[in-house]
């Protein structure tokens, strides 16, 4: 998942005793030219081109060629001083400063990004993002154009994130690509001082930073910016407040009312860009039966689970796109619900018209002396999913269904789906961009495959008009739920939190967190 996410998201996480703003002792940070920031898992590489997620560490190393306003409405400038359209939306061209500079003083120049952006396509991961560009032309020292076949929608949410943030290639090809993933040399507001894995990486502030954001401004108030990966909650919110932190991104859902209720401390709350659900293998008995599939997905009282459970932190959602995400359509969401709501005596109808009618003495369905019974995996660090995963077992117990909870860590479960060895298993995207959908349900991502919908997710890659691009959107997640290979749960309020003395920090609706005016009494 990218930030893809998108939301997002899973390392082996090392347990982390208390650890000061040098990553060696305790204790305050020492002055307010020093900012430490916590957060929940480490990162795989400083480097955005070799990643498969990102995080604020990415964002203040890379800056994009773009940024979204922070009403995620409008495109506007960053590392790009301008940027021109097309006509026919078959070429964008970006203009850059004269002065621009990597974090080693090396100039950035047209022929540098051009590249970074081979580089990106040749070893990102993601590197099929640039896929719709069929030419990068150095059109002089400060301009390129990228020209395409056909104008690629999809491609703007990328522009906007530390994906697209240039890397000095010849200090990459110097280095090697593990050292360079240590220690990148890139465009962003700082740079790697030291990373100590299981601990913390430092960085300290660039001086040739530049951003053309007119929301924003590169004047930077730190000169160290301190990320500690902090994996338990409770030491991270401990830190938050005993002050050994000034922000912490990841407030756990059991303790948002906690951290609100701190006159000390302040609260940002944004809402997931994608949403977290239970995918099905439709392959495996009893599975392979769309009646059973539908049966367990309005079997879900999704509602009490958010009330009662989850302590009103999510949004219960039937489709597929999260109210954050663009082209999100809340008539389409109105329809899904009305056809997936809670009704468990029609989920127990759905199961005896599949021929789940006996039940054995623990109430549970029985076909051909064979239990109607579940696994679903469980990631253990994502927290609304964990503490969903008791209550979708009690609630489909009460229709028959019998779920074995198996708790393992998001990676492992990721390739466990991937690898299509698994019965159910609970999953979460997030990206700003419904084209997410793309990675999620294309290909055979899923044991589940329909050409007509990888067609039709295709297509909508290319569709310019944002109301067109609605549209497909609404169809396609339509006719992803006449199967049913997943079953949506729900989008996750998302909250950082910081200390009182913090003034300045911008949160955009995506949860990207701007620090570039952040100062600190």
């Amino acid at each position: 998942m990218k930030k893809k996410s998108i939301l997002l998201v899973a390392l082996t996480l090392v347990t982390l005793l208390a650890v000061g703003l040098t990553g060696c002792t305790g204790g305050k940070p020492a002055t307010n030219n020093e900012l430490v920031i916590a957060i929940p898992e480490e990162i795989e590489s400083t480097d955005a081109q070799q990643i498969r997620w990102n995080n604020v560490v990415h964002d203040l190393l890379h800056e994009p060629f773009v940024n979204f306003d922070l009403e995620m409405k409008n495109i506007v400038p960053a590392f790009a001083e301008s940027y021109t359209v097309a006509p026919d939306g078959k070429q964008i061209t970006f203009k850059f400063s004269p002065d621009a500079k990597f974090s080693n003083g090396n100039p950035i120049t047209a022929e540098e990004i051009k590249a970074a952006m081979e580089r990106y396509i040749a070893i990102s991961p993601y590197g099929s993002d640039y896929e719709p560009i069929t030419e990068i032309v150095v059109v002089d020292p400060q301009t390129i154009a990228l020209k395409f076949d056909n104008p690629p929608a999809f491609i703007w949410p990328v522009f906007a994130t530390s994906y697209s943030g240039t890397v000095d290639v010849a200090a990459a090809a110097e280095m090697g690509d593990e050292a360079f993933g240590r220690a990148v040399v890139a465009n962003g507001p700082y740079y790697v001082g030291e990373w100590v894995q299981g601990s913390h990486i430092t960085l300290l502030k660039n001086p040739n930073y530049q951003t053309f954001n007119p929301n924003l401004g590169d004047n930077l108030k730190f000169d160290k910016i301190t990320v500690r990966f902090i994996p338990e909650d409770f030491t991270r919110i401990s830190e938050l407040e005993t002050g050994n932190v000034d922000i912490i991104i990841g407030v756990p859902v059991e303790n948002v009312e906690q951290v609100k209720g701190n006159t000390k401390l302040k609260t940002y709350e944004f809402v997931q860009t994608g949403i977290d659900y239970i995918v099905l293998n439709t392959k495996v008995a009893p599975l392979d039966d769309v009646n059973v599939r539908k049966a367990v997905a309005i079997a879900l009282n999704k509602e009490e689970m958010n009330t009662a459970y989850l302590n009103n932190t999510v949004i219960p959602k039937y489709g597929l796109i999260s109210p954050a995400q663009l082209c999100y359509d809340e008539a389409t969401e109105n329809d899904l619900k009305a056809e997936f709501a809670y009704d468990a005596e029609a989920a127990k109808n759905l199961l005896a018209a599949a021929g789940w009618t006996e039940k054995n003495a623990e109430g549970f369905l029985v076909k051909g002396g064979k239990v109607l019974s579940l696994e679903l995996m469980v990631p253990t660090d994502r927290p609304a999913l964990k503490k969903a995963a008791p209550v979708i077992q009690s609630q489909l117990a009460q229709v028959g269904v019998k779920v074995e909870l198996k708790e393992f860590e998001s990676r492992y479960i990721k390739q466990a789906v991937k690898d299509k060895n698994f019965v159910t298993a609970l999953r979460l995207n997030e990206w700003s961009d419904p084209d997410i959908m793309y990675y999620v349900y294309t290909g055979g991502a899923l044991p589940w495959q329909s050409d007509e919908v990888d067609q039709m997710l295709t297509d909508a890659r290319y569709i310019m008009d944002m109301g067109q691009r609605t549209a497909k959107y609404a169809e396609i997640q339509k006719k992803i739920m006449e199967d049913i290979p997943v079953i949506p749960l729900f989008s996750e309020y998302q909250y950082m939190a910081s200390g009182a003395n913090i003034s300045g920090m911008k949160v955009a609706p995506d949860g990207k967190a701007y620090l570039n005016d952040v100062t600190k009494e």
